[in-house]
This record gives C-alpha cells, sequence and structure tokens, in this order.
C-alpha cells in the first residue's frame, strides 16, 4: 500500500472509530441536556473531581478559551461552579455542583459501563495490538509536535 493511502486509511479509521463512540457517548450526553464537548467536560469533572481551568483544558485537549466558553454555558445551567484559588487569585477552580452530581452519577455510570463493554469484546490479543497502535501513533504525533 502507498504511503499516502496508509495515511488516508489512519485518518478515515480514526474517524470512524471517533464518530462510532461520539454516537454511542452522544445518546447519554442528550439524556442529560448535554452537547458532546460540555458532556466530555462534566465527564472529566467528574472522574477527576476539582481542576484548575487549564489542567481541563489539557486533560480535554482544547483551548484555555474555548474550555472558558463552555463553563459559562454550562454555570449559567447551575452544573459547574468556579471558585478562585485563595492562595492566588490568578487560579480559577472549576467542579460540578452538588445537585448536578448526584442528579448524573447514574448517567455517568451508564456511560462507564457502556465503554467498558465495548473494551471487553476485544480479546487480549486485540487488546495488546490497540495498545500498541495508539502508543505509535501518539508517539508519531508527538514527534510532530517538536
Amino acid at each position: 500500500m502507498e504511503e499516502v493511502n496508509k495515511v488516508v486509511a489512519i485518518v478515515q479509521l480514526m474517524k470512524k472509530v471517533t464518530a462510532n463512540i461520539k454516537h454511542e457517548i452522544g445518546c447519554h450526553f442528550k439524556e442529560m441536556n448535554l452537547t458532546g464537548p460540555q458532556g466530555m467536560l462534566i465527564g472529566t469533572l467528574f472522574h477527576h473531581g476539582e481542576m484548575k481551568v487549564s489542567d481541563l483544558s489539557e486533560k480535554l485537549g482544547l483551548s484555555n478559551s474555548t474550555v472558558s466558553g463552555i463553563l459559562d454555558r454550562l454555570e449559567k445551567q447551575g452544573l459547574v461552579e468556579r471558585m478562585r484559588s485563595k492562595e492566588d487569585r490568578r487560579v480559577v477552580y472549576v467542579n460540578i455542583t452538588e445537585d448536578f452530581k448526584a442528579q448524573s452519577k447514574k448517567q455517568f455510570v451508564e456511560i462507564n459501563k457502556m465503554i467498558e463493554q465495548m473494551i471487553n469484546k476485544a480479546t487480549p490479543e486485540e487488546l495488546d495490538k490497540i495498545l500498541e497502535g495508539m502508543e505509535a501513533l501518539r508517539n508519531v504525533v508527538e514527534r510532530q509536535r517538536e
């Protein structure tokens, strides 16, 4: 297979996998009246707890300004809250509100189960190949950034 065709095949496969996962997870987010990016942000906070906005941006792979825009909308809906650091007023932390955490816990548990079920359908050999391939792809992408 030519190098160009391999590049196209990799990109197409990544798009298909991402689209399938987004679709599955998106159904759960819709039930919670969240967009995909909002759901990913909330999910990250759900799993990691209170975080600095800059750390949240890094985990999501989004700019601080994009994350701030998403947070603005979630804060207006009463789903997240921002708190300034007492030590350094420039640092802003964000967390899910207690009310929303209680309401959404079941949905996030279901999302995790769904992802686990998806992954559990792979054989140990397939999982090893997936991890190896994803690690190789990450290394290639990181070399590009250097």
